[in-house]
């Protein structure tokens, strides 16, 4: 209910809030496990007013498999029934959180350009919160865009050993000159507060 606030439901009204110097919200959904087992399920989130998902968050679910799991069984037929759905509607598919093989299952299979909103390429960042470059480049073939992940110690290189702005821009630089300039962007994958100060106590706690 403020008035600074426009919530945005198609690419015009993106326009309509930087005309209007006011604050373009685009509710999204980083997991659809909110469905369940139902395809029906995304044309009601699709009528409150929601224009980007992703199928999977780390880990499985009916649609696929996350980045956290041991083995990576792809797209299911459901996640690919669903993939039809939001491409039909017009909904934004984003995949950062998928394994290596749904994710390039998703790519493959979506009739419309998808998302891969916050990540990086694991040749410079050894980790499974990264993707393989040939799956980066099946997006950019299918002339998807990715957003580079800058989070906590999710761009650590072996140049910049810590998490830095340096390390950043290693991997902005390294997946433009990889992909093309139109299909990199900025994806901070950033939160109010002290989203780094969450991410060290997550690695501490894990040593």
């Amino acid at each position: 209910h403020q008035d600074f606030v426009i919530h945005c439901k198609r690419v015009s009204d993106i326009y309509e809030a930087f005309n209007k110097g006011k604050l373009a919200w685009v509710p999204v959904l980083e997991s659809l496990n909110c469905i369940e087992n139902e395809v029906d399920r995304v044309d009601v989130l699709y009528g409150l007013g929601l224009r980007s998902a992703g199928l999977v968050y780390s880990e499985s679910n009916l649609l696929g498999s996350g980045l956290r799991e041991r083995c990576d069984g792809g797209l299911t037929d459901f996640g690919y029934d669903v993939v039809v759905r939001m491409n039909k509607l017009g909904m934004l598919l984003d995949i950062s959180h998928g394994g290596d093989q749904t994710v390039l299952d998703t790519i493959t299979e979506s009739k419309k350009p998808i998302l891969i909103s916050h990540c990086g390429s694991r040749t410079l960042t050894p980790t499974v919160r990264m993707l393989p470059d040939e799956v980066l480049m099946s997006l950019a073939e299918n002339e998807g865009v990715l957003g580079i992940e800058m989070a906590g110690a999710m761009v650590s290189t072996a140049k910049n050993p810590i998490a830095n702005l340096e390390a950043y821009m290693e991997q902005l630089d390294y997946c433009i000159e990889l992909l093309g300039i139109n299909h990199v962007g900025c994806g901070p994958d950033t939160m109010y507060g002290d989203h780094l100060g969450l991410y060290r106590a997550m690695v501490k706690r894990s040593q």
